[in-house]
């Protein structure tokens, strides 16, 4: 998995490029906002019943190089997204490398959780960093310790309107996600050295 690990680039002018270039730093669509005040300052909850933020993701979502590990998207939930939320996107990166592991939008605005190893009904999924679509788990090399996000993107377009193709590129998708976002929430897993391969 770490062959892969690669940073991407954009080309430069378009204003995707711009929000993945940011994504990328740990500044714009994936990380924090530069204030509070700023645009995507409205901050909502999120949780999940099989870990805390900052807390050890459970093996069993993490690569089968790990003994246990089953890739599997861990359950998670969210309240409190503003009002004008139409459907939600989730991306899912790690902060230590620059990696999007995944890239999911159009799930229902009256959505408030997915359960474990969810199959996502009328969603569309975007090419993550090892150009694959869907969802890559964690993986860090041996001797690592890494931080993984699940940002919930709120976004203003109901879950009908296709915002990328399947397949798209991360400058595509998550240019289009930063276009429509309204709210947004976090949760954050660290998986690595620390347990056991």
């Amino acid at each position: 998995m770490s062959k892969d690990r690669r940073p991407v680039t954009a080309t430069a002018g378009a204003a995707a490029a711009v929000a993945l270039a940011g994504a990328l730093s740990g500044c714009g669509l994936i990380g924090l906002p530069q204030n509070q005040s700023a645009e995507l300052a409205e901050w909502f909850t999120v949780s999940s019943p099989v870990f805390r933020d900052g807390r050890d993701l459970p093996t069993r979502y993490a690569c089968g190089t790990y003994p246990g590990g089953q890739g599997r998207t861990p359950p998670l939930r969210w309240s409190g997204t503003p009002a004008g939320t139409r459907s939600f996107a989730i991306v899912m990166d790690d902060a230590d490398s620059a990696y999007v592991h995944w890239v999911i939008a159009g799930i229902d605005g009256t959505t408030q959780q997915i359960v474990e190893g969810a199959k996502l009904d009328k969603t569309v999924e975007g090419l993550n960093t090892g150009d694959k679509v869907g969802y890559t788990p964690p993986c860090p090399p041996r001797n690592e310790r890494h931080r993984y996000r699940f940002t919930i993107y709120a976004l203003d377009v109901p879950n009908d309107t296709p915002l990328f193709r399947r397949g798209a590129s991360l400058e595509d998708s998550l240019g289009a996600i930063a276009e429509h976002t309204v709210g947004r929430g976090r949760i954050t897993g660290n998986f690595g050295s620390e347990q056991a391969r």
